[in-house]
């Protein structure tokens, strides 16, 4: 056996402890897939910010590289010429000297073309972390059941939209569950209830799609949430949930039944809410109340 498939072998043990390790939290229990792939995510952040870094690096070193190969091309020119008009340098001595001279010369054009196929590997890998980006985005922040965010993108970002949108009249937070939900699994199995769940955000994704800053999350379950960072005033978030409200209860495509949701609304300058926990906490309070009122309802501020 070779040493080579000597160490391999011996290594086997430790690589499947360290894949064992990687599956598992501090605590023991298994990772959860953001957990999964949030060290490929650091990295490609990582080599994202130190791309400019190596560029300049890699821009100076050819710079220099050039200069040098320059420099040392006229030196060959000048003592060529002067040593080839000084008494008693035979020729043979000056053939000698320039074949040196060319031997460095082309070492360093070597190295220049070097460092070129070298930027082209840093560009094909730069070129590849751009591709990969949005996947490994999709994978940490979607959810791919029933085309929305999930509850990790609302953990990262939901602060991050508080304070973008602040001084545009404050985070407005719609949320909301299915009505009977668990009877749609009980009765038609969870097929079924898979196929509500992509129905219900089908309607919703066809009216806030093409706004830029309206975002539909999945919280688990069949809890969602629907955030607007300020690009709509607070009265037409509340028409927007009325429409989909609607829009939901007249659709009798799954098992002909008509399917309905109850729905907690909040606005942090309406409500004087601090931070995105005041403005969940109120949306989720009213959710409550719109339950025990008969639910397919929306309760707001007031």
């Amino acid at each position: 056996m070779k040493s080579t498939d000597r160490e391999a072998k011996a290594a086997e043990p430790v690589a499947a402890e360290t894949a064992k390790a990687q599956e598992t939290n501090e605590n023991g229990d298994e990772l959860t897939p953001q957990e999964k792939v949030f060290p490929l995510n650091f990295l490609c952040q990582y080599v994202m910010e130190r791309r400019g870094e190596l560029e300049q690096f890699e821009t100076q070193e050819l710079k220099d590289t050039i200069h040098v190969t320059e420099t040392l091309q006229d030196l060959l020119h000048r003592m060529v010429e002067d040593c080839a008009g000084q008494d008693g340098l035979s020729v043979e001595n000056v053939l000698d000297l320039r074949k040196e001279l060319e031997t460095i010369l082309g070492m360093l054009q070597h190295h220049r073309q070097h460092l070129t196929r070298k930027g082209l590997v840093f560009e094909n890998m730069n070129n590849m972390l751009r591709q990969a980006e949005p996947l490994i985005h999709r994978l940490l922040f979607f959810d791919n059941l029933v085309n929305a965010y999930n509850r990790y993108f609302y953990v990262s970002y939901s602060n991050e939209l508080f304070r973008r949108a602040k001084p545009h009249g404050g985070l407005s937070m719609a949320f909301f569950d299915i009505d009977n939900f668990k009877q749609y699994n009980t009765d038609f199995g969870h097929e079924t209830g898979d196929k509500v769940l992509q129905t219900v955000c089908d309607i919703i994704q066809r009216r806030i799609h093409t706004t830029e800053g309206l975002y539909l999350i999945r919280m688990g379950g069949d809890e969602f949430v629907i955030l607007d960072d300020g690009v709509i005033s607070y009265e037409a978030f509340l028409r927007l949930l009325t429409e989909i409200r609607q829009a939901i209860a007249s659709d009798r495509s799954i098992c002909g039944r008509s399917v309905t949701i109850s729905i907690g609304a909040s606005n942090a300058a309406a409500d004087g809410a601090k931070s995105t926990w005041d403005v969940y906490q109120h949306a989720d309070a009213r959710l409550y109340v719109a339950k025990n009122h008969g639910k397919n309802t929306i309760v707001d501020v007031g």
